[in-house]
């Protein structure tokens, strides 16, 4: 190991962990002590990642208040060292740090919005993609319709909720009062996804829930029309599948058809 990358590797364990081995290497100043050097680093890098992680978590900070979201964050820096080279993805582990850790464990309306907001980022990001047109649907030959598959767009995601995860972050969004975190008895499915340059979401019936996972998981027309037979008759299920196939085409959120 050179004298530079020993000289890196201490100031680093000073940053992430405290660790003094670096100290007796630093100048003094007339103005400041090698220990107060040192200290501007260790608390910029605090500083700079909870700014990060309160610009994706609006709307979490906001149900939180400033104070016990910066203490949940300080918390989840010490826990959870940057591997990133882009700050971008560091709050990925956020939702899960808050959900299997004291005392925000204990608040499920803190972790399902932290996973929602995060999901929501996701959805932004995600790679750009052609999608289907309501023409291309219309082109199809008719004997192609039982063995066509569908391709869910890159930023479809399915998230099952118990809290109004989706309520607080839309009051964010509109600079609205938040109303009072709620915990349901059941879960419900909500959809997230880009379309053009916004990031959109709505929750889901049943059928449309199981529609659309089966639909990721590569079921063709026909299965499509099989499986909505838990909720329609056999006349109603075609009819029914198209319908969701339009709503799904028209929300961009079919990427590519398959044969």
């Amino acid at each position: 190991m050179t004298a530079l990358s020993d000289l890196q590797q201490a100031f680093q364990a000073y940053v992430l962990h405290g660790e003094q081995g670096v100290v007796d290497r630093i100048a003094g100043g007339e103005r400041v002590d090698p220990q107060q050097r040192l200290r501007i680093y260790f608390d910029a890098y605090r500083l700079r990642l909870v700014e990060a992680l309160a610009t994706d978590y609006e709307a979490l900070r906001a149900l939180m208040g400033d104070e016990p979201f910066k203490t949940a964050c300080r918390a989840y820096v010490e826990a959870t060292p940057s591997v990133f080279r882009n700050v971008r993805w560091y709050g990925a582990g956020l939702p899960g740090f808050l959900r299997a850790t004291l005392p925000w464990a204990e608040q499920p309306s803190v972790y399902e919005l932290a996973l929602f907001e995060w999901t929501l980022t996701l959805a932004f990001d995600a790679a750009d993609h052609a999608v289907v047109r309501f023409e291309d649907l219309a082109s199809l030959p008719q004997q192609a319709w039982p063995a066509v598959g569908f391709v869910l767009h890159p930023s479809g995601h399915l998230l099952e909720l118990r809290t109004n995860a989706p309520a607080l972050r839309k009051a964010t969004d509109a600079r609205e009062p938040l109303p009072g975190a709620a915990l349901a008895d059941k879960p419900k499915t909500w959809l997230i996804w880009r379309r053009e340059l916004t990031a959109c979401f709505r929750s889901l019936s049943e059928p449309e829930s199981w529609a659309l996972a089966a639909v990721k998981d590569g079921v063709n027309f026909t299965q499509l029309c099989e499986g909505l037979c838990r909720w329609f008759s056999a006349e109603e299920a075609a009819p029914q599948a198209a319908a969701l196939l339009r709503q799904w085409v028209d929300d961009e959120l079919i990427s590519d058809l398959t044969a």
